[in-house]
């Protein structure tokens, strides 16, 4: 099935997974819509990253996430981690990673996203990412009260809403990219990081050490520093890819085999790939039917 007739029947019944199999669900559609219908204590961990507001888009949907005002971007990732985390287990663990927006930047790693002259030019952009992005302007997000050269703080408003709500923000682990990409900037350090927001919705949760631990100087096991350097993983046609090393060390660290991974924001398929080869249970989705037809290109042939 092409990539726009799956579009067009995930929009009539957005449930309809494209690909059904025991060990591998994907489907096309908006990511809250999906996991609103999933049955609830099925999913163990959910390790995602959305689309960045003000970095990339990937489709000329509206529901498509970092298409919208900063505030309603910052509302939308909350209502839909609310519902994850409604949906886990109780022992169950959710990790977004997720980089702020400097006002006024609005360019990606790419360097080939800028954002488009609008009636409310707070958040309308155009084209598609890569090659195909649509580079009409060097006119960036602006915002009524937050300044140019600010950053938006957007991690901590989605994780501080969460606490909030009374979920449990267990730890803000810091991702340290040894190579980052080469910015054009004099009066502040290049951006080298990302967070990734551990959350819960119980003090107690499913979490082998094993996987976060280190030999310390004295030569015994204690748990790893809180920032982890991992080099980025760039996959052809998709620029925003997580490094597997990173997201293999939080999969393994929160759930066992024969346990169901959700991923909101399939992309690449790279938490597809190693829920596979770890022996996990996978559900995953994405607005971009492309990105869930490429997945199912490479599970062809697999006894899955």
């Amino acid at each position: 099935m092409k990539g726009n007739e799956m579009a067009k029947y995930a929009k009539l019944d957005p449930i309809y997974p494209m690909y059904d199999s025991e060990k591998v669900k994907l489907y096309v559609g908006n990511s809250l819509d999906i996991v609103k219908r999933l049955p609830s204590n099925l999913i163990q961990s959910v390790i995602t990253s959305p689309t960045y507001w003000g970095k990339r888009q990937f489709t000329n949907d509206e529901a498509e996430f970092g298409t919208e005002k900063l505030e309603d971007y910052v509302k939308r990732n909350v209502e839909l981690y609310v519902t994850v985390l409604e949906k886990l287990k109780d022992d169950g663990s959710l990790f977004i990673i997720i980089q702020d927006t400097y006002m006024g930047s609005g360019v990606s790693r790419t360097h080939h996203n800028h954002w488009d002259h609008n009636k409310d030019p707070s958040y309308k952009r155009e084209g598609i990412d890569s090659s195909s992005q649509g580079n009409k302007t060097s006119v960036t997000a602006h915002h009524q009260i937050i300044k140019n050269k600010s950053l938006s703080g957007i991690p901590y408003r989605i994780a501080l809403q969460l606490v909030d709500k009374g979920y449990i923000w267990r730890e803000q682990i810091i991702w340290e990219k040894p190579n980052p990409m080469p910015e054009n900037v004099n009066d502040r350090l290049r951006q080298s990081a990302e967070l990734i927001l551990h959350f819960t919705k119980s003090g107690k949760y499913k979490f082998h050490k094993e996987f976060f631990s280190v030999k310390g100087q004295s030569g015994k096991e204690r748990m790893e520093n809180q920032v982890l350097i991992y080099p980025p993983e760039p996959k052809k046609g998709h620029t925003a890819t997580f490094p597997s090393k990173l997201v293999k060390k939080l999969l393994l660290g929160t759930t066992d085999e024969g346990d169901t991974v959700f991923e909101p924001f399939l992309g690449s398929g790279t938490m597809m790939d190693l829920s596979i080869e770890y022996n996990r249970k996978f559900i995953g989705c994405d607005i971009n039917p492309n990105f869930v037809e490429k997945c199912i290109s490479r599970l062809k042939g697999r006894l899955l």
